[in-house]
């Protein structure tokens, strides 16, 4: 679905010589996901610890510092421009005392309208039941690992492409503490003043 959804977003109105249909696009793709991939992907998030928007942003191996700069690296890996996008927040009581949080976001610039965006979210924060517990162990292999393994994995098949508008690949912290990342993105892309076609938002997707 997503990548159907990519492919009639970008494909343009016209063209000479003749495309092949999005469809023929899409299945060729779709044929290269890997599920090994994916599931180690995965394993790396749930190898964080916890990845609570509170929990330690220094630590090398634990916590959402280390799973960001993680994700901003491997898509950095793949030959995309990164960043991450941050901001301090107080937000209670979710979160009661100031807070950087950051999103992990590369972007795949388009070869026609690149100010045409489509963007690719999943959250890589977790939780336990308290949604207040930083330290407890909250691998968070679902929610939202598996949105954040399909963002990766969507961006390691189309970034080998190119495609008339651009792609936007983000991970985004703060979900659970009250779909923090998500403003502090649209917030960015405000400021760019890219004209948004879609979000493509996956969340828990198995």
């Amino acid at each position: 679905r997503i990548l159907l959804c990519l492919a009639l977003a970008a494909a343009p109105a016209a063209a000479i010589p003749p495309l092949p249909p999005p469809e023929v696009v899409v299945g060729d793709i779709a044929m290269q996901v890997s599920e090994s991939r994916l599931r180690a992907d995965i394993d790396t998030l749930v190898g964080f610890g916890t990845r609570h928007t509170l929990s330690s942003q220094t630590d090398p191996k634990r916590g959402i510092g280390a799973a960001v700069n993680w994700a901003e690296a491997t898509l950095k890996g793949l030959g995309l421009k990164t960043l991450q996008t941050c901001e301090t927040v107080t937000k209670p009581p979710r979160v009661p005392a100031p807070t950087r949080v950051c999103n992990a976001v590369a972007i795949q610039v388009g070869t026609e309208r690149p100010n045409d965006v489509v963007i690719i979210t999943g959250h890589i924060d977790s939780r336990v039941s308290d949604v207040m517990n930083a330290t407890a162990d909250a691998p968070g292999a679902n929610d939202d690992g598996s949105g954040t393994a399909a963002v990766i994995e969507a961006a390691r098949l189309l970034s080998k492409r190119q495609f008339p508008g651009t792609i936007v690949y983000a991970v985004l912290s703060g979900e659970e503490q009250g779909l923090i990342g998500g403003k502090i993105l649209a917030d960015y892309a405000k400021a760019q003043g890219w004209n948004v076609i879609a979000n493509l938002n996956n969340d828990i997707i198995g």
